[in-house]
């Protein structure tokens, strides 16, 4: 026969045990739920940064066709061969960026064709100017697409800002409404 005061003492230890290890557990939970939403941050902050390396080269690539030392095939073939692979840069973050965020996408897709406006009339001149033949033909003065684009850059650089942290938590609160005034 147990003692209704024993029975007090056996729940109360029990309390005390299950306590400790629902709330470690729950601990532990929300540990990982925080580690990995900060990995997956860091890891789309890495993507966005390597969008925006990619536009700053696809802008600095008139400048490397200018500044070529000879029109040997080798030569030409190598530049060409970066021209492509910064093409298929462009290109594949873009469908990265289209699959993060809509909004953001279409931010890319301007800055982008924004760029593209300064950079394709830069590469045709760049092409038809002769190679580089001594150390002073490297100034090239104001010539080129980087001044007037710096601005298409630093907004979308802005816009990305925007997807992190703070700004993001608005954001998200900010379509989560709409989208429940919508339903």
């Amino acid at each position: 026969m147990t003692s209704p005061f024993l029975g007090s003492i056996v729940g109360t230890g029990l309390t005390f045990v299950v306590l400790p290890v629902t709330v470690a557990a729950l601990t532990a939970i929300v540990t990982m739920w925080v580690t990995r939403a900060g990995d997956a941050a860091n890891q789309r902050r890495d993507r966005y940064a390597q969008a925006v390396a990619t536009l700053v080269a696809w802008i600095e690539f008139p400048y490397r066709i200018r500044r070529r030392t000879d029109d040997e095939s080798a030569t030409l073939a190598g530049l060409a061969a970066i021209g492509h692979d910064l093409q298929e840069k462009l290109a594949l973050n873009q469908a990265w960026i289209s699959t993060e965020h809509p909004d953001m996408a279409n931010a890319y897709v301007k800055a982008r064709l924004a760029v593209s406006e300064f950079v394709g009339p830069a590469l045709r001149e760049a092409w038809q100017t002769s190679p580089v033949m001594k150390a002073s033909d490297m100034n090239l003065g104001g010539w080129g697409p980087a001044r007037d684009c710096d601005e298409i850059v630093q907004e979308f650089q802005f816009r990305v800002t925007q997807r992190f942290g703070l700004p993001r938590l608005k954001s998200t609160l900010k379509h989560s409404k709409v989208d429940r005034r919508s339903v």
